[in-house]
């Protein structure tokens, strides 16, 4: 059983809670006063309690700015990157083995590209490295499935404008700490987030069973492998998307709180497979409450689009987060 630290984020999604049962069962105005003076006191004690435990450098709560609702045709978006302006993504399984291009304007779909002779088992995210796109067909929900694959294709094969087909090659994978196969709903060998630096793809787990993550390697060339553990942590929830800035070697990670679908942000900075610290760099985000954040992208130093597919309480949609006084506060330390 996993127990979950206690942090800003929850006091924060209660607290909300509350606010929204307050209005649905029409408190009156004096008692809605007392209400928010027990939130401010409350959030003044959780200031200071940060403080005193050192971990007030990192703010616990962020604010995505909400940018566009997606078209119907991406309502499962599950990753991103970003490439010739625009945002691309994908749906995940069942989906169409299409890459699909979005206008950061219009938020329109704008170019799609088809990946050739290949099917969407469980597209769950997709990477860059600058010279290479890497599809990861790794979803694994029910824990035993043994065909997982990264599919690949020099960037500079997808065209300035237009519709196009593409050819790509495959990185064929285990997981090397995986010995049982057998269909079930609770393990931890699903994966839903990969990210790639100059030398290696990293692999995110997606731990069902007890809410950490492992950190898998695997080369960038096409061929059959296991994937090996290089490292964990205690995630407490679900990672689904990654990207990595190579420029500034700043990791973001983006999952969500399962049950209670509550969204919540890595910021990891100078990454290093065998010195993953995650100490004040996780970010609660109360306002996405009921959103499955999916995927998430760079795309200028310190901003990000997120992604969240159609949920029970939310359509898909698009946000962007800045990250960028962190960055510069980092620099300056």
């Amino acid at each position: 059983m996993r127990t979950e630290l206690p942090n800003h984020g929850d006091s924060v999604f209660l607290l909300l809670i509350l606010q929204y049962f307050c209005l649905v069962l029409h408190v009156n105005i004096p008692e809605m006063k007392k209400v928010w003076l027990v939130i401010v006191l409350l959030s003044l004690s959780l200031f200071a309690s940060a403080q005193s435990t050192g971990k007030a450098s990192f703010s616990p709560f962020f604010n995505p700015q909400f940018k566009s609702e997606l078209p119907k045709e991406v309502s499962e978006t599950s990753g991103l990157f970003f490439h010739n302006g625009l945002l691309w993504t994908h749906n995940d399984s069942g989906g169409k083995p299409i890459l699909y291009a979005i206008d950061t304007v219009s938020f329109e779909i704008v170019q799609r590209i088809t990946l050739a002779n290949v099917k969407n088992k469980d597209w769950e995210d997709v990477c860059t490295d600058g010279e290479c796109v890497f599809v990861g067909d790794f979803g694994n929900n029910k824990g035993n499935r043994k065909n997982l694959r990264i599919f690949t294709f020099p960037l500079s094969a997808i065209p300035n404008e237009g519709d196009a087909i593409i050819t790509v090659d495959s990185i064929s994978f285990i997981f090397g700490d995986q010995t049982d196969f057998t269909k079930r709903k609770v393990h931890d060998f699903d994966c839903e987030a990969f990210f790639a630096t100059d030398e290696y793809l990293y692999l995110l787990s997606k731990g069902w069973g007890t809410g950490t993550t492992r950190l898998y390697r695997l080369p960038k060339t096409s061929g059959k492998y296991v994937a090996e553990v290089v490292n964990g942590f205690d995630s407490q929830g679900l990672i689904t998307g990654a990207d990595y800035d190579r420029q500034n070697r700043v990791l973001v990670i983006v999952g969500y709180v399962k049950s209670i679908w509550k969204p919540f942000m890595y910021i990891i900075f100078d990454f290093d497979e065998n010195g993953v610290k995650l100490e004040n760099r996780r970010f609660e985000m109360p306002q996405l409450a009921g959103a499955q954040t999916e995927g998430i992208c760079f795309f200028d130093d310190g901003r990000c689009y997120v992604t969240a597919e159609t949920s029970p309480t939310m359509t898909s949609r698009v946000f962007v987060v800045d990250f960028r006084k962190w960055i510069d506060k980092k620099r300056k330390n």
